[in-house]
């Protein structure tokens, strides 16, 4: 019984002990496997790839579709899982009403996520031609990486946002997360 007492507290002393530094001129070699953040808010940012349109060409605006939930939104536009909502973006269009002081135009447009959780990246450009755009979400995230960053922690998520243009043409989202990136296309016109 004392042999098998002082076989468990040399056990639970190796266990405990600080491991000993490796002998000068010794190597370590490293893993073969790349390191993968755990943070839920990081995912290495793609590639800004919005289409482009000559000017004065027509806007190929990505089409609306039904929502499944009516009560949350009838139409939303885009592949997913976030979606701007149709009813922000009237015959296509986000409606231009009141200009900022800085001539630029500030548009409310809700967004809705569906069966996604994790960071997102939203940014957003002109397409035809030379301007300025960006969009932020309400009540969550801040601006990183040319755009707005948020991070879903609710599979399903409503998300009051704002769309400011320099003025009216043609603009598109670029929508980014861990598994998807995908495009919406709008216009920006006077109401």
């Amino acid at each position: 019984m004392v042999v098998a007492a002082v076989g468990l507290v040399s056990a639970v002393t190796a266990c405990d002990a600080t491991p000993e530094a490796a002998p000068t001129g010794s190597t370590v070699s490293a893993p073969t496997e790349p390191q993968v953040s755990t943070s839920p808010g990081e995912f290495p940012v793609p590639p800004l790839r919005l289409p482009s349109v000559a000017p004065g060409a027509a806007c190929p605006v990505t089409e609306s579709k039904p929502w499944a939930n009516p009560d949350q939104a009838p139409r939303v536009i885009g592949s997913g899982p976030l979606y701007p909502i149709a009813s922000y973006f009237p015959d296509n269009a986000l409606p231009l009403r009141d200009r900022n002081q800085d001539g630029s135009y500030t548009v409310k447009a809700r967004w809705l996520a569906a069966g996604y959780t994790g960071p997102v990246l939203v940014r957003v450009g002109r397409i035809d031609g030379p301007g300025s755009a960006s969009m932020q979400f309400s009540y969550l995230g801040e601006s990183r990486d040319d755009g707005h960053h948020a991070v879903l922690t609710n599979p399903d998520t409503d998300l009051p946002a704002t769309t400011t243009v320099s003025g009216p043409g043609c603009y598109a989202y670029q929508v980014d997360g861990t598994s998807f990136s995908y495009t919406v296309v709008f216009r920006a016109a006077p109401a």
